[in-house]
């Protein structure tokens, strides 16, 4: 799977990720992010291979996570689902939060040195295009989920919903007990 594929591209420019990572050495994981999911073993040369193992942990990284990532790190964090062998995870999350991806690394294999830290430069001189765009894209998509193809609920139409159940539950409540009085009046009267 692509994930694999990415996350190992990501790891060949870290080699001290990647000996944090062989110390995990035949230890699995599944990876599920919106679009998949993985699940990953350890190699002794601190990469990621697919398996048919069960996995020993799990990590879910939902949509939220992206877009919450390009602004604060540490609070994107917090939004990684773990499942399993906590240490595993932890481990494993903690060494692939510590990756970084370099632009200008990846643009010189395709126009040289010289080009890419000038594009890499001018990207990060006409204002952060990438994480603008990134950021923006994503407030489109959800606002897109949310009022086009309502696939996302707007929040004050959540709260309404919310407050409709606890009505809901305590008129059903009331009902119950009154069904029991009812029921207990109908017995004494026998």
């Amino acid at each position: 799977m692509i994930l694999a594929v990415a996350l190992n591209r990501l790891l060949a420019h870290a080699p001290e990720r990647r000996a944090e990572l062989a110390s995990l050495a035949g230890r699995t994981v599944k990876i599920a992010v919106p679009l998949g999911a993985a699940v990953l073993v350890v190699t002794q040369d601190g990469r990621l291979a697919h398996s048919k193992a069960e996995p020993e942990a799990e990590l879910t990284l939902p949509l939220p996570f992206f877009y919450t990532r390009l602004a604060n790190r540490q609070a994107a964090a917090g939004q990684v689902q773990l499942s399993g062998d906590a240490e595993l995870g932890a481990a494993l999350g903690n060494v692939l939060g510590k990756l970084r991806w370099d632009a200008a690394e990846e643009l010189s294999q395709l126009v040289g040195d010289v080009a890419a830290r000038r594009i890499v430069w001018l990207a990060g001189k006409v204002g952060g295009i990438p994480g603008a765009i990134g950021s923006r894209l994503m407030i489109a998509l959800v606002e897109y989920l949310r009022d086009e193809a309502p696939l996302l609920a707007a929040r004050p139409d959540v709260r309404q919903a919310h407050d409709d159940i606890d009505t809901l539950r305590d008129d059903l409540a009331r009902l119950e007990k009154r069904l029991q009085r009812l029921e207990n009046h109908g017995k004494e009267a026998c």
